[in-house]
């Protein structure tokens, strides 16, 4: 597989696990119902705006009197309908966030589609050339000795025209042979009649010469005969005896010459034959032939073979891509039981959440409500918790207001308190120099008398700002008068009188700082417990969305509070030190059953949880995980590549060694 494949085929299989983890069907239904849960709150919102705003339009024609009395209703209205906005607002942003959690990292499906659909083409095409190709391999498998039947024809042409030029030759020769014995034997038969010529003249002569004796005989046995007829006519007869005895064998001796001459004749023939070895080339044909019949036979058992590998190795990569589809198959059905089982175990105490579920009810409705709770439909419960909800939502928005007076008063008290602290430093600071100013005054000398005074009711019109006009006329008076002790005596006393009233208010402001932390710390409580009621509300609206995604039916989801943020909030730590004690107990339980765990499980718990604390951490993980699983893959497929091109090509071996072992043979044979 080239790297472009595999980079493609890894963002393909990245792209489809996360589509699966989106899990587009229930998200389209969760969509649907959270559609349909807006649907229904803009209407509700729409009716209660119109309702407010009639409200508003006949407060508007009420007179003065009336609206003091009115406008704390509509306030609470306009509050109520602002908590419901924000609610409303926070809903729409936890609906928007968790579908773009969802969607923002996903890929675009556009060209993964526009890839399955290429791939659905190219697998019917695909499809219909396996098909082609099987069939031009099998018609390939029929006619895979054509090269060798080609080269086989080129040969026996080639051998053909050798072996007819051979026969030529040799008939030729044997023609050329046959001629010259036949030459040879007339020159020889020319000869013997030369031979025979020469002699039979001779014979001629010698019986001319014999015949004139034997005349001249006769003459003389003429004469003689009479006397001797008798024994003349026995020596004529075994004379012609002899003859007739000559001619039979001169006969015999002919018919042997010529019998000698056609053996010579065949002989030189059967001779040329050998010589041109006319049948050990016919013989080299014929296993030739035998050996071209056999390496067709062998490329037709070749072609087979190779077809057969080629079947097989597409049987195995369908059989792989199968087990590879089960695989993944049986990864996923293990990592859904795997999912459920630990959803099963987060379940598995339902009877003691049941309980302390029955407590809590118990704990907060009271034993009668309890008890018709138990006896009237589910339904019942979800109009309970409705208008428990709303009397929470009603006195969450009385307490928020009150609150946030409380507040505003208590920053504005603590402004004047800071502002009197400061006026009554200063006036103790004044206080000081004054008094220093008179003892130094009683030390001085008379001329710097009217010095001292001078400055002293610079001072005393300060200090007298708030209470009197200020005074112009003491220089003037301390002119006139005798002495200005009475009146530093006066001014003393004045600044006493202030100072008792600034304590007195210091006490009274100290006063109403400790009753606002009082109330500050009524509300905190308060608080505290409104957030234990915000808590077992979020616990119930979980609880009731999760039997909701696991069937039809749909359950009252109460409200959230606008103003409470259960993940981070103030009173999370204060509600956590004092938790129940029925939490407590649970708490308790848990740390005895951790405690009979092994330290190794232990370890593996705290790291567990430290892994899916956070979000980081999970994701970490998750990517630590796939890194991991692609390592694995991309080892092994590499070591099944290196194991694949170490196996021996055990065909091509045989092939080519049976071949050479037929040219060997042949080889061997002409040897």
């Amino acid at each position: 597989m080239s790297e472009p494949t595999q980079l493609q085929h890894n963002a393909f299989q990245s792209a489809l696990q996360t589509w699966k983890e989106i899990d587009l069907p229930s998200l389209q239904n969760k969509l649907d119902e959270q559609g349909i849960e807006l649907k229904s709150e803009q209407k509700a919102s729409l009716t209660s705006r119109k309702n407010l705003a009639s409200k508003t339009k006949d407060f508007k024609k009420l007179e003065d009197a009336e609206k003091l009395n009115e406008i704390k209703h509509l306030l609470k209205m306009y509050q109520n309908e602002i908590d419901n906005m924000n609610t409303k607002q926070k809903k729409v942003e936890a609906f928007f966030f968790g579908f773009y959690r969802l969607i923002a990292e996903a890929p675009d499906p556009k060209p993964l589609l526009e890839l399955c659909q290429d791939a659905v083409v190219n697998s019917n095409e695909l499809a219909e050339m396996k098909q082609q190709i099987a069939q031009r391999d099998e018609e390939l498998a029929k006619k895979a000795d054509y090269e060798v039947l080609k080269q086989r024809l080129l040969r026996n042409e080639q051998e053909s025209a050798a072996l007819l030029s051979s026969k030529l030759k040799a008939k030729e020769d044997e023609l050329q042979s046959l001629i010259q014995e036949k030459e040879s034997n007339w020159a020889n038969k020319e000869k013997q009649h030369q031979e025979q010529i020469a002699s039979y003249k001779l014979t001629i002569e010698e019986l001319k010469t014999s015949m004139e004796v034997t005349q001249l005989q006769l003459n003389s046995q003429n004469k003689q005969f009479d006397r001797s007829e008798e024994g003349g006519s026995q020596d004529t007869a075994s004379t012609l005896v002899e003859l007739d005895m000559a001619n039979r064998d001169a006969e015999m001796w002919k018919k042997r010459v010529f019998d000698l001459e056609k053996r010579n004749e065949g002989l030189r023939q059967e001779l040329a034959v050998a010589l041109n070895d006319s049948a050990s080339a016919a013989i080299k044909a014929d296993f030739q032939k035998t050996v071209a019949d056999l390496e067709s036979e062998n490329a037709l058992l070749m072609a087979d073979l190779n077809q057969a590998k080629n079947r097989i190795n597409t049987v195995s990569d369908e059989n792989s891509a199968k087990v590879q589809s089960l695989t993944r198959d049986l990864q996923h059905a293990s990592e859904e039981i795997k999912h459920l089982k630990a959803k099963l175990e987060k379940t598995s105490d339902y009877d003691e959440v049941k309980h302390e579920l029955h407590l809590l009810r118990q704990i907060e409705f009271g034993e009668h409500s309890l008890d018709e709770a138990d006896d009237d439909q589910p339904k019942q419960i979800d109009s309970l918790l409705i208008e428990r909800n709303k009397s929470l939502t009603t006195e969450l928005a009385n307490l928020r207001s009150q609150h946030d007076g409380l507040v505003s008063q208590i920053q504005e008290l603590q402004g004047e308190l800071e502002q009197n602290r400061e006026e009554s430093e200063r006036l103790g600071v004044l206080n000081s120099k004054l008094e220093n100013d008179l003892a130094d005054m009683r030390d001085s000398s008379t001329p710097q008398f009217n010095d001292t005074a001078s400055m002293i009711s610079g001072i005393s019109r300060m200090t007298k700002s708030t209470t009197r006009q200020p005074s112009g006329g003491i220089a003037h008076q301390a002119g006139e008068d005798s002495s200005i002790l009475p009146i530093i005596t006066k001014q003393r006393d004045r600044f006493r009188d202030k100072n008792k009233e600034l304590e007195d208010d210091i006490k009274r402001q100290t006063s109403l700082v400790n009753e606002l932390k009082r109330q500050n710390r009524a509300l905190k409580s308060d608080n505290e417990d409104l957030y234990e009621k915000s808590r077992y509300m979020a616990s119930l609206k979980k609880e009731n969305e999760a039997p909701a995604a696991s069937s039809n039916r749909r359950f009252f989801t109460p409200k959230p509070n606008a103003s409470l943020d259960l993940e981070q909030n103030a009173y999370q730590t204060e509600y956590e030190s004092r938790l129940h004690p029925i939490e407590r107990f649970r708490m308790r339980e848990q740390e005895r059953i951790s405690s009979r765990l092994s330290p190794f499980e232990r370890i593996f718990i705290s790291v567990t949880r430290s892994i899916l604390a956070t979000r980081t951490t999970r994701m970490l993980f998750l990517a630590y995980c796939v890194f991991l699983h692609f390592l694995v893959m991309f080892t092994t497929i590499h070591s099944m590549s290196i194991s694949t091109k170490m196996i021996p090509e055990v065909g091509l071996n045989q092939s080519t060694g049976g071949s050479a072992d037929s040219s060997v043979g042949g080889v061997a044979y002409e040897g």
